[in-house]
Order: structure tokens, then C-alpha cells, then sequence
């Protein structure tokens, strides 16, 4: 019964704390919002770059060999084989330009009409699979010295620029996040110094007749605990609804060209829940806690 007294206390006082000084709070509230949907943003590109690592890892490893038109059956099987005798190469298959094309039209679904009448402009070609996307180069370039050959394509230089590019703003998203966390915990602090300062008379008071630091403590923990949640909250909201309108926006062009490579709304939400809101939280009670501990003195 005492414990939940003292818990109804704390409860009481904290949120009377938040409506104290409600400029300070709101502030605090903006601030920790603001870090936070950042946090979401950076965390739903790296999401992002996983699944489309994810999808796209084989095709890394995938190097396109065009034949030459017109080439021999005979020719065509034999740089089959000379291919699959190379170091490093795991798999050869061959693809014909008229199974290209059909594929090329089932990806554009609905537009697929556009190509009808349209001269195929592909051509027969081997998908090589290797062992390791460090031999791609120097594979490609034995290729092409084969009869038969006629160009070599591999995604091995777009996928070094692509995880260039995201590391980046991995990277500069992250610094920034931190920078913003502090400024946070800097403004929480200064949130609940100024309450400590009002209530410094009360304080005295409360610690002459014999109350614990934890049980002055307590209200200003429950204050920026409150700070953190409503900022969380707000931030979740903020973030799951810019990923569903901008994935709304551009699901056509995903479904036709990009198939699978970027998550859906249901397996974004759950970490963008769980990061936003320990975070959130975690920040709002170290702010408090920082802010007491150095100026907490009666």
C-alpha cells in the first residue's frame, strides 16, 4: 500500500511537472520528436538497403554474356563450355532473346502493350554465376577474349556506388541523430533543472522528515519519462505515416520494375515501434536524471 502511494505521488507530481512550465515541455516534446523521426528515417533506409541486398546478392555474383547473332549451335555449346572450364565460374545458363523479351513484358504488366510491335532488341546471352564477386572482373575480361562472345555485363561497379552511396548516409544520418539526441537530453535537462529550482523549498521540506533521494527523485524521472513517450508517439505516427503515403505513391512502379526489393509497411512498423519508443524513452529519463543528479542540491 505504501509503494503504491509513493508510486501515485510520483505519478502526480510528474505529470504536473510537464504542465508547469508547458513552453519548456513542448519544446523538449518538438526536440525529441524531431531526433526521432529522423532516427526512423535513417532506419528505414538501412531496412531498405538490407532487403535490396537481400534480393539482389545472386545477381551480384551474375555476369551477362551476349552471344553473337547468327552464331552456330555448335560455336554457341562450345563457349558454353570454355566458359564453365574458367576458375571461379559456378554456373552457366543459357536465355534466349525471346524469353528475355516475354519477361520484359510480364515486368511491365499493365504497360506491357507498349512493346507490342516492337522489334525484339535483345539478345541470346549466358547468365554466368561466380563464386565471388571479387573474380568478376577478371572473369569478364577472359570471357571476352572467347569466340563467340560478344559483351560482357555485370552490376558488380552500380552495386559498389549503390552501397557507397547508402553507407554515406548511414553514416552522416547517424552523427547527426547523435548530435540531436544530445541536444535533446540537453533541453530535457534544462526542463527539469528549472522544476528542481521551483520546488526547491518543497524538496527541503519533504528530505527533513526523513524522504529518500530515490522518492524525490521518483517525479522528475516520471516528468521526462512522459517527455520521451509523447515524443516517441508522435514520432512513430509521423514516421509509419510518410512510409505508407510515399510507398503508396510509388507502388506501381515497384510492383512492375523493382519487385520485391522494398519492405512493406508490416515489416517496417514493428522496428520502427521498438527503436523509436526505447529511444524515445530512454532519452527523456537520462535527461532527468542528469538534470537531478548535478543540481539536486538541498
Amino acid at each position: 500500500m505504501k509503494l503504491m502511494s509513493k508510486f501515485l505521488y510520483s505519478l502526480k507530481q510528474g505529470i504536473k511537472g510537464v504542465f508547469h512550465n508547458k513552453t519548456m515541455s513542448f519544446i523538449s516534446i518538438i526536440s525529441v520528436t524531431a531526433s526521432l523521426i529522423i532516427l526512423g528515417i535513417v532506419l528505414t533506409i538501412v531496412l531498405n538497403i538490407n532487403q535490396f541486398i537481400k534480393v539482389t546478392k545472386d545477381e551480384i555474383n551474375e555476369v551477362r554474356v551476349s552471344v553473337e547473332s547468327n552464331i552456330e549451335d555448335d560455336a554457341r555449346i562450345e563457349l558454353k563450355s570454355n566458359i564453365s572450364k574458367l576458375n571461379g565460374v559456378k554456373n552457366v545458363e543459357y536465355r534466349t532473346k525471346e524469353t528475355s523479351f516475354k519477361d520484359l513484358k510480364k515486368s511491365w504488366g499493365e504497360d506491357a502493350y507498349l512493346l507490342e510491335g516492337v522489334n525484339n532488341p535483345l539478345d541470346d546471352y549466358y547468365v554466368v554465376t561466380i563464386d565471388s564477386p571479387n573474380n568478376i572482373k577478371n572473369i569478364s575480361n577472359k570471357i571476352l577474349k572467347l569466340d563467340g562472345a560478344n559483351d560482357v555485363k555485370y552490376a558488380q561497379d552500380v552495386m559498389k556506388n549503390f552501397l557507397s552511396i547508402s553507407d554515406t548516409i548511414t553514416k552522416f544520418g547517424t552523427v547527426f541523430i547523435v548530435l540531436l539526441l544530445l541536444i535533446c537530453l540537453v533541453i530535457i535537462s534544462n526542463t527539469i533543472k528549472s522544476r528542481v529550482y521551483s520546488k526547491k523549498e518543497e524538496i527541503q521540506i519533504i528530505k527533513y522528515v526523513g524522504a529518500s533521494n530515490g522518492f524525490v527523485i521518483a517525479p522528475f524521472i516520471v516528468e521526462g519519462f512522459i517527455i520521451g513517450i509523447i515524443g516517441s508517439v508522435l514520432a512513430i505516427g509521423s514516421c509509419i505515416g510518410m512510409y505508407g503515403y510515399i510507398l503508396e505513391k510509388i507502388t506501381t512502379i515497384i510492383s512492375s520494375v523493382m519487385g520485391n526489393i522494398v519492405l512493406p509497411l508490416t515489416s517496417v512498423y514493428i522496428y520502427l515501434i521498438a527503436t523509436l519508443l526505447v529511444t524515445g524513452i530512454s532519452v527523456g529519463i537520462l535527461g532527468s536524471v542528469v538534470s537531478v543528479k548535478r543540481h539536486l542540491k538541498v
